[in-house]
């Protein structure tokens, strides 16, 4: 069986595809990561301190915080990825992985894909780190262009174990559901208050397209694992999944959520289509031909990092010695001259010098036009042109030529299947056997964990096998299991908008502060039609709307949180917690059993009941909460 495995995994792992899309994958996935991240920065106080900026966390979160913001932004940019990734894996961990009332299911994403980033190639093609390589093994006479394809599998197991997986387990919840079993599984999430960002119900009242749309997500999900390896099946799962996640986020709160799943799918593009995107145009549309000297070590470095950023092939390299008899434009100037300073000519036969060639580079390549304009800011120009004289009149200025030089290729990296371990075991088998055993892992992490789903549960009770010694024991060894393989590699329950997150969630409790003028100030919790505020977007939204808020409310945890919000929300906005009054507002809501025409309209007009206050004198906190249960 192993073998079998072994040699499919080899099989893909053989298949080789262009790594841009990867590439592309990490950049996006990252960034996204990096917007939680701010996130939770911002709201470090709320999450970490005993009591928001009254009663601090033991120890101070925010170099912890600068630390991953700044792994992070070396994985954007392909920088020591290796080490970048496991830095910010151990973060993650650390940070994420560790969170109990703030966490939600993007989380568990993070985890897994911040995990396997360790192990992808995924700095191959759009880094610094392939710039280096280029760096490297280049010399005057030989320029190295490190490959730039990747394994299929880098491809395929960020979507196996960040999107498959996770739909996996969640089909055994939604099919146990009697919401979705109903065709209710998108409708109701959007018909509630609470968990929808703006009125959407033109689109809800259109009774038969979101019961279908319900049922088809179901299957959707049930099928995708099985799927999604069919390279005919990609362009709709990519669509589909796309649409899915679009509409998560323009209609509910959790934006890193749709857009962090978005990001994955988009592994799902053909990497032609990023191939064609990138493909550099002849040098014909030149902007800007680049003069430099042919001999010169630093300047044939200075080409290799200019040519690596220009993207779009908009610069022309030319060699002093070889081409500047033919240029018009720099027929007045000496040889000698040409070869001690970069040169440029432009579309217009424009002559620029030294830094002045620079900034016009600058201004060729896209991403890089800010820059040219901050070299041109008075005072910079000057600082800049005498650190471009000082690195060009103590720059080496022996030239490598044929004699004493010659034509030397460098040592360049072996392919992994050319390194042998041991006599008929190589560094390439070593690698296969290590992602089969890695998948086969996770894989039964994942079937561990769903064995105690709501559906196998139901099914094991049906079939009379539930009090079983061995079904028994494995329930058990998944309840022990589940704890360990959700922190560190987010493999846990996707039980996503079933019953359980609406049954009994009846009451919207919101919070507003009285100014001493009497007027009413709508904490950024719940505003006043009852949609979330702009504290509530992603795990701030998940603790206060499910973890404050519950279907029995705990009172004593309801204070807690206010206490919280309330200190939180005060010292960002200036108000003194020596004397402060906040009214507690209660939206009872129903909870349907079939559609109901216009029903988020009704939510939303219910009125707000008083719930209580709670009181802010000398920095202590003073609750007198209704009890919510009763109201």
């Amino acid at each position: 069986m192993f073998k079998y495995i072994f040699d499919k995994i080899s099989q893909l792992y053989d298949k080789k595809i262009s790594a841009k899309g990867l590439a592309i994958f990490r950049i996006t996935f990252s960034f996204i990561l990096l917007g939680e991240v701010l996130q939770l920065f911002y709201f470090r106080h709320l999450i970490f301190d005993k009591i928001p900026y009254l009663i601090p966390a033991e120890v101070d979160i925010w170099p912890v915080f600068f630390f991953w913001i700044i792994a992070i932004i070396f994985v954007i940019l392909g920088l020591f990825t290796r080490i970048s990734s496991i830095i910010n894996y151990i973060l993650t961990v650390i940070l994420i992985g560790t969170i109990t009332s703030y966490e939600y299911h993007m989380f568990y994403t993070y985890l897994i894909v911040n995990f396997i980033f360790i192990f992808l190639p995924i700095s191959k093609s759009i880094s610094i780190d392939r710039l280096l390589l280029k760096l490297k093994y280049s010399n005057t006479r030989f320029r190295y262009n490190p490959p730039e394809t990747v394994s299929v599998l880098a491809y395929y197991c960020p979507i196996l174990l960040g999107i498959g997986l996770v739909y996996f387990d969640s089909v055994f919840f939604k099919f146990n559901s009697s919401l979705w079993l109903n065709g209710l599984g998108l409708w109701l999430p959007s018909s509630l208050p609470q968990t929808i960002l703006f009125d959407i119900s033109t689109i809800l009242n259109l009774k038969y397209l979101v019961i279908a749309l319900g049922y088809f997500t179901l299957l959707f999900e049930a099928v995708f694992l099985f799927i999604f390896w069919n390279k005919s099946y990609r362009v709709p799962i990519l669509v589909i999944g796309l649409g899915l996640h679009i509409g998560i986020l323009i209609c509910y709160p959790i934006p890193f959520f749709a857009l962090g799943v978005s990001a994955v799918y988009l592994l799902m593009l053909p990497s032609s289509i990023w191939d064609k995107f990138f493909r550099r145009k002849k040098t014909s549309s030149a902007k800007l031909k680049f003069y430099y000297d042919g001999e010169c070590p630093l300047c044939n470095r200075t080409r290799i990092i200019v040519n690596h950023l220009d993207t779009g092939n908009h610069i022309e390299f030319l060699t002093v010695q070889e081409n500047y008899l033919n240029e018009p434009a720099l027929k007045d100037l000496e040889f000698e001259q040409l070869l001690n300073d970069i040169h440029s000519v432009d579309r217009k036969g424009r002559v620029f010098v030294g830094l002045d060639t620079y900034i016009h580079v600058f201004r060729s390549i896209w991403y890089l036009v800010p820059l040219s304009f901050i070299l041109k800011v008075p005072g910079i120009y000057q600082l800049g042109r005498k650190v471009y004289k000082f690195v060009a009149i103590n720059r080496t200025t022996e030239r490598c030529t044929e004699d004493n030089c010659g034509f030397v290729i460098p040592d360049l990296p072996q392919n992994d299947s050319e390194i042998k371990i041991l006599t008929n075991y190589t560094l390439k088998d070593l690698k296969v056997t290590g992602i089969c055993i890695g998948l086969s892992i996770l894989m039964f992490f994942q079937v561990l964990v769903t064995y105690n789903s709501p559906l196998l549960k139901q099914v094991r009770k049906e079939l009379g096998i539930s009090n079983f010694i061995v079904f028994k024991g494995i329930e058990k060894a998944s309840k022990t299991i589940e704890p360990f393989t959700k922190a560190f590699f987010g493999v846990t329950h996707h039980g996503v908008f079933v019953d359980a997150h609406f049954k009994g969630y009846n009451h919207t409790i919101a919070v507003v502060y009285k100014t001493t003028s009497g007027e009413d100030k709508w904490l950024p919790i719940f505003d006043a039609d009852g949609t979330p505020g702009n504290y509530l977007f992603g795990p701030v939204w998940a603790k206060w709307s499910f973890r404050s808020n519950s279907p029995l409310v705990n009172q004593s945890r309801l204070k807690e949180s206010i206490r919280d919000f309330t200190s939180f929300w005060a010292h960002k906005n200036s108000i003194s917690l020596e004397n402060a009054r906040f009214e507690i507002r209660v939206k009872k809501n129903l909870e349907p059993k079939e559609w109901e025409h216009d029903f988020l309209k009704k939510q939303m007009a219910n009125p707000w009941l008083d719930g209580g206050e709670v009181i802010w004198k000398n920095k202590a906190f003073y609750p007198k909460v209704k009890n919510i249960e009763n109201m």
